[in-house]
């Protein structure tokens, strides 16, 4: 034996400070421990006296590990999934080439398309949220979820309800289930899969104890006494009913309905559909979408891509129709010759129609003018221009400093110019219209309102209207609400209290033709004054008069913004309250008269 020893796979011989690079049973020198050890290799802190995985030693103990694991009591553990370096079972410092370490989790995750990737590594999963590869719990094979075990490691653990891995039962018989390694009659409650024969996933046997009386949580009992089906709402996921979601790849239970992701609010066909199937039409999900096939030899069906050049297709190979610029012979699409033409005879030297910005001559494609799209009929005039450029007369005109024309932005509607860097939406939008928040100009400007698809513009003494062009919400400068939904137009003076405005004129409050509020200081909506001019004597119609004021609605009353209007006929301009206060003061001034003429003839009588 040299000065360093030596060892193979299976002899131990190394001194200390040396580790064994033998890769089988082939004897060799043992080499010194250095920083370029890998995972699997070990140090001997003592002769003959390996370490799992040590890198460097300082007496007999373990001072640094290989990559891929942490020292903890003179051992070298593995680090979680992914990571290069870490300090102990739960977080990462680094990760290895081609993961991204989580700030959240402390954990290393690579990216991925699905769970094939993941599970090729210690049993991860693909996260669909954010398509990284997470990790399993512990003792988990296969898992959708950081938290939750859909099947444990089968020969020592047992998959609860719960989705957690519990010991496994050395001897069950059917009847019972497993709770933490202990064999346990099945019953309400119990936590993992009742042992009825062969059957799987039954939560309670039949007498014979072969077949499923009942199902665990969310799997369907069938006539065979079977528990094989999701119930309504579930998705088949590794072996485990999950409750479907509009993330998912695998196909989820709509009662008989096929291909679904989701199902409707009463479970009976696909709200959103697996993979490229229509969610359109009568029965969704019951075909492809356009440029796909269904391929009906795979287990369960897929909508397969189309050729590039195919529109519809009924396999990889089998073109129906064609896409512009194409023509179809013999199930394939053929481009035509003329590279313009939208689509073309057999021959492919003469074209039928043209593609979008070209026009057809002598069953050739001709080019609008540079600024046009499309001037189908007649090259001369433009129906469509290009972005930026607004159609009149038939010729198109650059958007710049535009206002009023439509200006075509893509397929933004009401542009008046584009975004500059964004040329698909409006930069601004024409009068009429302004931006909403996703930056489109579908929705009308103050004093403008939709009338028929068209922002049109309010009354024009209006600020603006929502009811009707002629029912002003608020008034412009200068113009005062009155009972009749209209803005009239200030008094040429300025008002004194007790006074009114009726046309352009200051007249007392009151008056025939009233319509607007009486100035009463600062008090709104008063049809008169009280004696101090402070406060309201009576309200304008649709106003409730209270302490003073007028600033409630009446009951029946119609509030528009902060302004009331009356729905049925008053009497005159009064309001329901007004009109009650004068009644009363008539009431009480004829029972006054009436009560002192009767004491006048008593009088009299006694004489």
């Amino acid at each position: 034996m040299t000065e360093t020893g030596t060892c193979s796979n299976t002899v131990l011989n190394c001194k200390a400070g040396y580790f064994c690079p033998a890769e089988d049973s082939t004897t060799v020198e043992c080499q010194p421990c250095q920083e370029y050890m890998e995972y699997g290799q070990s140090c001997y802190c003592e002769d003959t006296k390996p370490i799992k995985n040590c890198q460097a030693c300082t007496g007999k103990q373990c001072s640094t590990c290989v990559r891929n694991t942490f020292l903890q009591n003179n051992k070298c553990e593995d680090c979680p999934f992914f990571c290069d370096t870490c300090a102990d079972p739960n977080s990462c410092i680094t990760c290895s080439n081609g993961y991204k370490r989580n700030p959240e989790t402390k954990l290393c995750e690579v990216t991925c398309q699905n769970s094939d990737t993941c599970a090729a590594n210690k049993n991860g999963f693909c996260n669909p949220a954010t398509l990284t590869c997470q990790s399993c719990i512990h003792n988990c094979v296969l898992c959708s979820s950081t938290t939750i075990c859909d099947v444990c490691e089968p020969n020592e653990f047992v998959t609860t309800v719960e989705g957690q891995c519990t010991k496994k039962c050395e001897n069950i018989d059917n009847g019972n289930y497993c709770e933490n390694g202990v064999p346990t009659a099945c019953g309400e409650g119990l936590t993992s899969e009742c042992k009825c024969d062969d059957a799987k996933n039954c939560a309670s046997c039949t007498p014979t104890k072969n077949k499923c009386a009942t199902c665990l949580p969310n799997w369907k009992l069938n006539e065979a006494g079977e528990c094989a089906d999701c119930e309504d709402g579930f998705s088949l996921v590794n072996k485990n009913c999950v409750l479907c979601t509009s993330t998912q790849t695998t196909a989820c239970t709509c009662s008989t309905a096929k291909n679904c992701q989701t199902c409707d609010a009463e479970m009976s066909k696909c709200k959103t559909c697996i993979g490229n199937f229509d969610p359109s039409g009568p029965i969704p999900c019951s075909k492809c979408k356009d440029k796909f096939f269904e391929d009906t030899s795979k287990t369960p069906h897929e909508c397969v891509t189309c050729h590039a050049t195919c529109t519809t297709c009924s396999s990889s190979s089998v073109c129906t129709a064609c896409a512009d610029g194409f023509s179809l012979e013999s199930n394939d699409c053929v481009s035509c010759t003329d590279a313009n033409c939208k689509t073309c005879l057999a021959s492919k030297d003469e074209c039928t129609a043209c593609k979008f910005g070209f026009i057809m001559e002598n069953q050739k494609c001709a080019a609008c003018p540079s600024d046009c799209a499309n001037c189908d009929g007649d090259k001369n005039i433009c129906k469509v221009c290009n972005n930026s450029f607004f159609a009149k007369d038939g010729t198109c005109t650059a958007c710049d400093g535009n206002k009023t024309e439509k200006c075509t932005c893509g397929e933004a509607v009401n542009c008046a110019t584009c975004d500059t860097s964004d040329q698909p939406k409006c930069g601004h939008c024409i009068i009429g219209y302004q931006k909403d928040d996703d930056g489109a100009c579908s929705t009308c400007s103050d004093g403008y309102l939709m009338i028929n698809m068209v922002c049109t513009k309010c009354e024009s003494n209006c600020a603006t209207c929502s009811k009707s062009l002629e029912k002003c919400d608020t008034c412009a400068n200068l113009h005062t609400m009155s009972i009749k939904y209209t803005c009239e137009k200030n008094c040429s003076t300025a008002l004194e209290d007790g006074n009114a405005c009726i046309g352009t004129e200051s007249a007392p409050c009151g008056s025939e033709g009233q319509i607007t509020e009486c100035k009463c200081s600062n008090v709104k909506n008063c049809l008169t004054c009280n004696a101090s001019k402070t406060k309201c004597g009576s309200c304008l119609s649709g106003y409730k008069f209270e302490f003073d004021e007028c600033n409630q609605c009446e009951d029946g009353a119609e509030q528009t913004g902060t302004f009331c209007f009356a729905t049925r006929k008053e009497s005159g301009n009064l309001s329901g309250g007004a009109v009650t206060g004068i009644v009363i003061a008539v009431l009480v001034v004829a029972g006054g008269v009436g009560g002192g003429l009767a004491y006048y003839f008593i009088k009299k009588g006694k004489k």
